[in-house]
């Protein structure tokens, strides 16, 4: 059992008073619902993100329909800001309103928020969502079985009594998944079912990196320089210079990256006028200068060590290759040959190392136990290879 602290967390709902508490839980596992007031809206959005102003419109569009609505971005306040506003645009405002997330759950914690768990009197977080909006973040997290049940709630607008499971119960809840990866690619690896994921496109908005919205970019930085000014007692200024650096620097993450950088910036500035050397100073030291915890573990060079040993080095010209065809069509222990439809039929990529795990698995007919010895690993070592590889 995993020892993890106690958390409260409760569902909100917005009446004539006010907020006001619904249900209240408290549990020793770990927090997937919290209750968010909805407070963001189109308009809200359209003055902030000029950028997002197509999306934005199209996600107005879809606030009309109680159809679920897929949002394809990583985790930032853009992303929590278009679901809100999303609920706030529909007939559903001032319902239930709840936010899940699924980042690192077992299927049996999926099963019991969603669906709820009858022994510790829980009914679930799609029907404590009746008539309202469910958002779950990380919908590529959901388990294959979690899946095919979310797919028949969508299908049929019931939901399974978890005392009686021959009785069935009308729900109307309008759900918001979100999600950053490539669900097609997970759909290809058999790890995401086709009619969840058609249904979930039809009403599909994208929120793209800040990288890509200069406008945002500029907005934003304004904001946050003037507020962290404002908050700290100082009086910096910018060089024209040194504007245009942080503009035109290529933001990986969302407004929440833009927010720390100008805080970090303020608080260590060594003089009241920020020259454009002190900028690229610190995009260096944070964003492209990672720390020595971020480097190779001794277990990783452990592990890159056995499958030199094991298979020679696959820098070296031609070996991984050849090391791959050759021990992709070998027999199993017994040296019976291994039938390729037994295994998923997972394309080569340009990671050899990848590759390699995927030969041994053939070879080894997805014993997992058996490849993880043949490669010199624990077999805790190949689950987070395979994790990372997305191999599970």
């Amino acid at each position: 059992m995993r020892n993890v602290s106690i958390f409260h967390y409760c569902l909100l709902r917005q009446g004539n008073g006010g907020m006001e508490i619904i249900m209240e839980y408290k549990t020793s596992e770990m927090v997937l619902l919290h209750g968010d007031p909805a407070v963001a809206t189109f308009d809200m959005m359209e003055e902030l993100f000029v950028d997002l102003r197509p999306e934005i419109q199209k996600a107005r569009m879809y606030a009309k329909s109680d159809s679920p609505v897929l949002i394809e971005a990583s985790a930032g306040p853009e992303l929590e800001m278009l679901a809100q506003a999303i609920h706030n645009g529909s007939d559903r405002k001032g319902k239930p309103y709840a936010v899940i997330s699924l980042s690192g759950t077992t299927n049996e914690e999926q099963k019991h928020v969603l669906f709820g768990d009858p022994k510790r009197g829980l009914q679930g977080a799609i029907l404590d969502c009746n008539h309202g909006t469910l958002m779950i973040q990380g919908i590529d997290k959901l388990t294959l079985p979690m899946q095919s049940q979310l797919a028949r709630v969508l299908r049929t607008k019931r939901v399974m009594n978890q005392v009686n499971v021959s009785q069935y119960r009308y729900v109307d809840v309008r759900f918001i998944c979100t999600t950053s990866k490539n669900l097609t690619e997970l759909r290809n690896q058999f790890l995401f079912r086709s009619d969840l994921l058609f249904t979930l496109r039809a009403l599909r908005v994208r929120i793209p990196k800040l990288k890509s919205r200069p406008s945002d970019i500029r907005n934003m930085l304004e904001f946050y320089f003037n507020d962290y000014d404002r908050k700290y007692g100082s009086k910096h200024t910018l060089t024209e210079n040194a504007w245009n650096t942080i503009l035109n620097y290529p933001w990986d993450s969302n407004i929440l990256q833009l927010s720390a950088f100008c805080e970090r910036m303020l608080l260590t500035a060594p003089k009241q006028v920020i020259h454009t050397a002190y900028v690229k100073e610190l995009f260096s030291e944070l964003y492209e200068k990672d720390s020595g915890i971020y480097d190779r573990t001794d277990a990783d060079s452990e592990d890159n060590v056995n499958y030199i040993e094991a298979f020679g080095n696959p820098a070296a010209s031609g070996s991984g290759n050849q090391d791959l065809s050759s021990t992709s069509h070998k027999g199993d222990s017994k040296g019976e040959p291994i039938q390729p439809s037994l295994l998923p039929n997972i394309p080569e990529s340009n990671d050899i190392y990848r590759d390699l795990i995927v030969a041994c698995l053939r070879q080894n007919n997805g014993n997992k136990k058996a490849t993880a010895k043949q490669l010199g690993i624990s077999t805790t070592t190949l689950w987070r290879k395979l994790q990372y590889y997305h191999l599970n």
